[in-house]
């Protein structure tokens, strides 16, 4: 999985994946499935070891991830948000959302414009717009 510096003292649009899994995945299988969609920064979303009493069992289940990075090549992603659907995906959300980065390269995620939600065979209609978020369930 390709990661790519954060350029600092920015603004403007990243592509915006949420993954959330059927069910919690082990580290590694999360990361496995997510290769579907390369050359993405990848946040790995897992229960924080204090807030779980089972923490020491819990701690290796990625439940969701994120993926952030430059919309290169839409036929491409759509491709690969596609695999994901038909693996271990409860649904995903993916749109073009716009930031702006601190010259300490703290991000301020702008709200999304507007929602449009699709059933899982539409990812087709994904059109990338700047500010919309399309919900794949």
């Amino acid at each position: 999985m390709t990661t790519t510096e954060t350029q600092k003292g920015k603004r403007g649009f990243e592509l915006n994946i949420h993954v959330a899994f059927a069910q919690g995945l082990p580290r590694e299988q999360a990361l496995a499935t997510l290769l579907a969609l390369e050359g993405f920064r990848v946040d790995l979303y897992q229960p924080h070891p204090h807030a779980m009493p089972q923490a020491v069992e819990v701690q290796d289940v990625v439940p969701s991830a994120r993926l952030t990075g430059p919309l290169r090549d839409a036929a491409e992603v759509r491709a690969g948000l596609q695999t994901l659907l038909g693996g271990h995906v409860r649904f995903l959300e993916v749109g073009v959302r716009g930031f702006l980065r601190s010259a300490e390269g703290q991000t301020e995620w702008m709200p999304w414009r507007r929602n449009v939600v699709l059933p899982r065979s539409g990812v087709e209609r994904v059109a990338f717009e700047e500010g919309v978020k399309y919900v794949l369930e």
